[in-house]
């Protein structure tokens, strides 16, 4: 059972993941290719190498869950569990959401007041005049 919903969650997983990478193979009409990715400075070769390596493991990555997602699609029962999964997930962010709606609610307060301390400060430095300094050639 637990493999069986470590697959569903995996594979929810893979199908939320898959969404953008699908969405940016359709709107390209390929896979973006980080095999040829370089460092923007230049920097020693094995760092070089490691970022192409990185590539090349996104990409792969990038392959083997979008396989999981078209396998997920063609299985009512992994389907089936993907969809109890989530709806789990929602469930518990909900309750999550309540049980700390009041910290939420704070937290929010406190940064609208320093978005709104800082705002007044960037508009009494722009509305101050700016003394001139005196030229001498």
């Amino acid at each position: 059972m637990s493999s069986r919903f470590a697959f569903a969650a995996g594979a929810l997983l893979a199908s939320l993941v898959a969404l953008p990478l699908s969405a940016q193979q359709s709107s390209s009409g390929k896979a973006h290719d980080t095999t040829a990715a370089r460092s923007p400075s230049a920097k020693s070769a094995s760092t070089d190498s490691a970022l192409v390596d990185l590539g090349r493991a996104i990409t792969d990555l990038a392959l083997s869950v979008q396989k999981i997602v078209d396998q997920a699609k063609n299985s009512p029962e992994v389907r089936r569990a993907a969809l109890q999964t989530a709806s789990t997930a929602v469930a518990v962010a909900q309750k999550t959401l309540e049980e700390n709606q009041s910290e939420i609610e704070r937290l929010l307060d406190e940064a609208s007041r320093k978005i709104a301390a800082m705002n007044e400060e960037q508009k009494s430095k722009l509305s101050t005049p700016k003394k001139s300094e005196p030229t001498t050639h």
